[in-house]
């Protein structure tokens, strides 16, 4: 099933998985601010990805206000991570 907030993104030999959430005003709990966007890189022949981890979490990123620009953040700070090595 399709979801927009889910996306997998298959950019050999590796995969990035990005998951956008919603982030709610503080004095507004029913009322999204923004969202951002996390991932995981893992590899797509199920190797480890890096040393002996099979996987790479990229952590919140910074707010978008749609979607998309969310899931192009979480793609770009993915491929930069695989660009530099898995920075620690």
């Amino acid at each position: 099933m399709w979801s927009p907030t889910h996306r997998e993104i298959d950019a050999p030999p590796y995969r990035l998985v990005i998951n956008v959430q919603p982030k709610y005003r503080t004095r507004s709990p029913d009322e999204i601010e923004g969202y951002v966007a996390r991932g995981i890189v893992t590899k797509l022949d199920g190797t480890a990805v890096y040393e002996r981890y099979l996987e790479y979490q990229i952590f919140d990123g910074e707010t978008f206000v749609d979607l998309e620009s969310a899931i192009r953040d979480g793609e770009q700070r993915a491929r930069d991570a695989i660009h530099t090595g898995f920075p620690r």
